[in-house]
């Protein structure tokens, strides 16, 4: 169980259309126990979205659980699956099982994991199933690494969340919503971004989607000095990480301007920049990238990664 502070409806800030359907969305699941997965990149607000389904159905915030599959061991997750297994139902209160990172799993806890939704299913408890993944899941499906069977039983709702580059309209207003909370929480007198910071983050690539603004602007809660954020306050960049320095990138090749070379020029930075993000911890790294660690060892020396 993890800190619910900061879900609310106000936590999908933004005016577009597409805030505006995961909202109503939303409404609709929590009243029903329906399974739901999650599609998106890292930092897209799965976990968000899975709470505020919980929440909005007016249920005990104690009722939310929660299962990281990158961050446990074989022998935890069949312990947490016998936990749920057990859990009382109540009529009028629902439980929330949030599963993250379902990829990860054995074909085992695979197995493991049909018999129970099946299992809760038959005894008709008051129990909701919630999945995210950052995979495609049909590819896995394809590999021989993902059951078909545990597919069409977790997605009977399949949502996609977008990445923050897909919907820019909304970047202000969640930006906004972060400068709001931290004001309150700090007493820090800032007034708000600066015009460059605000044109900085529009263009930004936002890798890290949601959870990489939202550090953004923590960051520059810590280091800035009212009255004004600006974009070095937040460690950003004017066409740092945006999709035109990728281009960027491409363009600056020299002579060798083959697909190959270009792929191994952009794929030499996305490793890189993972690596950093994770603190060079290449295990971490391989499950991000959803490839075997070997490989990211494989890549490393490839590539001329070097810290």
């Amino acid at each position: 169980m993890k800190n619910l502070e900061y879900c609310s409806t106000d936590s999908f800030a933004g005016d577009s259309q597409y805030v505006q359907e995961l909202k109503k969305i939303s409404f609709v699941l929590c009243k029903n126990n329906s399974c739901i997965l999650l599609k998106g990149e890292r930092g897209t607000g799965k976990r968000l979205f899975a709470l505020l389904v919980h929440i909005q159905g007016k249920n005990n915030p104690e009722d939310f659980f929660e299962l990281d599959c990158r961050a446990y061991s074989e022998q935890e997750i069949q312990k947490f699956f016998e936990l749920v297994s057990q859990l009382p139902s109540y009529e009028f209160l629902r439980k929330t099982i949030f599963i993250s990172s379902v990829e990860n799993l054995s074909s085992g806890l695979q197995q493991k994991l049909m018999e129970l939704m099946n299992g809760i299913r038959a005894e008709k408890k008051n129990l909701r199933f919630i999945f995210s993944t950052q995979v495609n899941l049909e590819d896995k499906i394809d590999q021989g690494l993902f059951s078909n069977d545990l597919y069409y039983l977790m997605s009977t709702v399949p949502v996609n969340l977008l990445p923050l580059r897909q919907r820019k309209e909304d970047i202000p207003a969640i930006a906004g919503y972060f400068f709001g909370r931290l004001k309150a929480k700090t007493g820090i007198p800032f007034e708000g971004f600066s015009q460059e910071a605000k044109d900085v983050m529009l263009n930004y690539f936002w890798q890290g989607n949601i959870d990489e603004l939202k550090n953004a602007v923590t960051r520059a809660f810590i280091v800035g000095e009212p009255p004004f954020i600006k974009t070095s306050d937040m460690a950003l960049k004017a066409g740092t990480g945006s999709e035109e320095s990728v281009l960027g990138t491409v363009q600056n090749l020299g002579e060798d301007r083959t697909l190959k070379n270009a792929v191994n020029v952009f794929k030499k930075a996305y490793v890189t920049r993972v690596l950093e993000e994770n603190g060079w911890n290449q295990t971490k790294t391989a499950k991000i990238l959803g490839i075997q660690r070997t490989y990211v060892i494989r890549l490393i020396d490839e590539l001329g990664i070097r810290k």
